[in-house]
C-alpha cells in the first residue's frame, strides 16, 4: 500500500485473544469505505493461537493487514511502549482508529462515517461513537456505554470524568498528528497502565470531539484474566493503583487545563481522593472537609455504611480482612 493512498490506520493490540480476535479482524476487513485503510496489529507474544489466526487474515487480506509478531511481551515495558515504538511509527494514515483484540466493530460503515465527518470538520480533533458493553461472565445484561441522547459534541465536563462518561477506545478516531504527541500527563497515565483518559483530555485541548450516538463497537468486559476489565474489579492492589493513577494524571494536567475548567479539575481530583479513601478504609476522613460535601452527594446506603465504618472500626477491619483488603 502506498503511503499517499492510506487515509486511516487502524491500530490493534492483541494478547491471548484467541477466542475473540477473529471477530475483531472481521470487523476490520468488512469495513465499506471509499478510501484505503490499513490495520496494524501487534501480537504481543501470545501463547495461544492468536498469532496463527492473525497470519490467516494476513494471507487473505495482505493489502489491509499489517501484523507485528513480537517474540517477547512488549506490554510489560509499559502500555505506551507498543504504540510509541511499534504502531505509531509505522502508521501511514492521516487518522488513527483504535480497537483492542478482544473488542470488535459491529457496523461496516463505522470508518466511513467517522472519516466523512472529520474530513469536513477540520476544527475537530477526534470523532467517537457509542459502544455496547458486553459482560462475558454474564454478570450483567448488555447495555450502551452512554445513555442515548443524540449526536453531539463532548464537553470538557464529560471528558474530565474519564472514558466511562464519554467514550470507549474502540470508538476513537483521531487525527494522527495530535494524538501521537506525548504531553506530561499522558506519560503519567501510561506509567499507571492506561492511556485513554489522557488521550481524551489532550484531544479536547487541541480541538473539538464529536460523538455519534450509534452503537458501532462492542467492549468485552472480563474477556480473559489478562484483560484490564477483569483485573481491576475485585483486585485491591490493581484497583488502588488505577485510582491513584487517575488522581496523579489530573494533578499533572491541572497546570495545562483551560482556565475556565481549573476549578472543575480540582473538584474531580478531590473526588478521586475520596474514592481512594473508600477503598483504603479511611472512611472517617471522608467526613471531613473538603470531602464532606462529596459524601453528602452519595446515596443514603453509602452514607449509612460510612457512618458505621467510621465509628465501629472493629467491624470495618473484619470486613476488609474478609474482602482481602490487607493493610
Amino acid at each position: 500500500m502506498e503511503e499517499r493512498t492510506c487515509l486511516v490506520s487502524v491500530l490493534c493490540t492483541a494478547y491471548n485473544h484467541e477466542e475473540y480476535i477473529r471477530s475483531a479482524l472481521e470487523g476490520f476487513v468488512n469495513q465499506k469505505t471509499d478510501f484505503a485503510f490499513e490495520v496494524l496489529i501487534n501480537d504481543d507474544a501470545s501463547t495461544d493461537k492468536t498469532a496463527e489466526i492473525i497470519r490467516e487474515y494476513e494471507e487473505k487480506y495482505p493489502h489491509i493487514i499489517r501484523p507485528f509478531y513480537q517474540k517477547e511481551n512488549q506490554f510489560s515495558k509499559g502500555i505506551g511502549y507498543v504504540y510509541e515504538n511499534v504502531l505509531y511509527p509505522n502508521a501511514r494514515g492521516k487518522y488513527l482508529a483504535f480497537c483492542e483484540g478482544d473488542d470488535c466493530w459491529t457496523d461496516d460503515t463505522k470508518l466511513q462515517q467517522q472519516a466523512d465527518f472529520m474530513e469536513t470538520h477540520p476544527d475537530y480533533a477526534a470523532c467517537v461513537h457509542n459502544t455496547l458493553l458486553h459482560y462475558c461472565d454474564g454478570s450483567r445484561p448488555d447495555e450502551p456505554l452512554i445513555a442515548p441522547a443524540g449526536d453531539r459534541d463532548l464537553g470538557f465536563e464529560q471528558l474530565i470524568q474519564g472514558p466511562v462518561a464519554s467514550y470507549h477506545t474502540s470508538s476513537l478516531f483521531a487525527r494522527k498528528d495530535i494524538i501521537t504527541q506525548k504531553p506530561d500527563f499522558y506519560l503519567v497515565a501510561t506509567s499507571y497502565g492506561f492511556a485513554d483518559y489522557a488521550w481524551g483530555l489532550w484531544l479536547r485541548m487541541n480541538g473539538k470531539i464529536h460523538f455519534i450516538d450509534r452503537l458501532m463497537s462492542v467492549y468485552r468486559i472480563c474477556s480473559n484474566p489478562a484483560a484490564w476489565s477483569a483485573g481491576v474489579g475485585g483486585q485491591y492492589g490493581k484497583l488502588r493503583k488505577f485510582i491513584v493513577g487517575k488522581a496523579e494524571l489530573l494533578r499533572s494536567f491541572l497546570p495545562q487545563a483551560p482556565e475556565e475548567y481549573k476549578a472543575l479539575t480540582e473538584q474531580v481530583i478531590l473526588e478521586r481522593e475520596f474514592e481512594l479513601m473508600y477503598i483504603e478504609g479511611r472512611d472517617r476522613e471522608q467526613r471531613r472537609e473538603p470531602y464532606r460535601s462529596i459524601l453528602r452527594r452519595q446515596s443514603f446506603s453509602y452514607r449509612l455504611k460510612n457512618l458505621v465504618k467510621s465509628y465501629f472500626p472493629g467491624l470495618q477491619r473484619l470486613y476488609r480482612q474478609r474482602r482481602g483488603y490487607h493493610d
